[in-house]
């Protein structure tokens, strides 16, 4: 697949973006603690300032989450395709049927050689590899956000306890008291600033979990087609390793110990791929026309391992 051609690039490109996102929301967090420690509001311009940042990173910040839910959706459509070939694996290709005009067992021949190709194999390790390397960049942002949710919601929840100290303090600015229309227009837009930052750390969080749940339940069919391709190919786990996979170790350990099974796993990927597509309907769009290019209609885990067993 094309597409995957620059995956490494394009994981790189927004590895870079996220960290640049993360360092800006220093500005307002900081703003945020500055507030809560001190209890008294934020100059008005400076406020204004963090808020515009907050509204102009919105935009940037759906483009890189979209992109993040491309590479997932080609990942997704890449192990379907897979799956897809080595379900059609007995059909012989145009080069195998000419063969066989000529030689049935020539025909044969080939066919076998082709079953037994460590290809496949190492194309579905290579897609565990991407996935490897994408679910850490999703890991990775994940555990910033709720490290910074976590810190940022404690600030705001000290801000509006001790908002009546605040507003105390407003109306003896200056030795003159400020009517409550005074007050409310301080007060309100500085909180709502921050409510908006973390109201914008949860609605983060929220995607990278779909996104990381979409990207588990794929890899768990990419590791159960492994097994089924190994079996058939005799070539076994092929030394897959879960120490070769640090950010899908969990699955990757489950697989070597033979407890990565079938069981439940079609209900969890409806689950994940129906809120991955609310979120991400472009991204799913996509990813159900590169599978309908290999076959229309195809579940990976029922029909694909009853094919299996029945072609034992």
């Amino acid at each position: 697949m094309a597409a995957f051609k620059n995956f490494d690039g394009e994981i790189e490109r927004i590895g870079g973006l996220l960290a640049a996102m993360r360092d800006a929301l220093g500005s307002v967090s900081s703003l945020l603690a500055e507030t809560s420690r001190d209890l008294v509001l934020p100059d008005e311009e400076r406020l204004a300032a963090e808020a515009g940042r907050l509204t102009a990173e919105v935009p940037d910040r759906q483009a890189v989450e979209a992109a993040i839910a491309r590479l997932a959706a080609r990942l997704a459509a890449e192990i379907g395709i897979c799956a897809q070939e080595f379900d059609d694996r007995e059909v012989p290709t145009r080069f195998e049927t000419l063969i066989g005009y000529v030689s049935g067992a020539a025909k044969y021949r080939r066919q076998h050689a082709r079953w037994r190709s460590p290809a496949p194999l190492n194309r579905l390790a290579e897609l565990l590899r991407r996935a490897d390397l994408l679910a850490g960049l999703v890991r990775q942002e994940r555990d910033f956000l709720v490290g910074q949710r976590k810190e940022s919601e404690g600030d705001l929840v000290t801000l509006i306890d001790h908002r009546p100290e605040i507003i105390e303090k407003l109306r003896g600015e200056d030795d003159a008291a400020m009517t409550g229309l005074d007050v409310i227009g301080r007060t309100e837009p500085a909180i709502k600033v921050f409510q908006d930052f973390v109201a914008g750390l949860n609605a983060r969080v929220g995607t990278c979990n779909i996104l990381l749940h979409k990207l588990i339940t794929d890899t768990e069919n990419l590791l159960i087609l492994y097994r089924m391709v190994a079996d058939a190919s005799g070539h076994g786990d092929a030394g897959l390793k879960p120490e070769l996979f640090p950010h899908l170790a969990p699955e990757v350990e489950r697989f070597s110990s033979g407890l990565l099974t079938l069981h439940g796993l079609d209900r969890r990927r409806h689950r994940a791929d129906q809120a991955f597509a609310e979120r991400f309907p472009a991204a799913a769009a996509g990813e159900a026309a590169e599978a309908h290019g290999a076959k229309a209609g195809f579940r990976l885990p029922t029909f694909f391992g009853f094919k299996l067993i029945r072609s034992q």
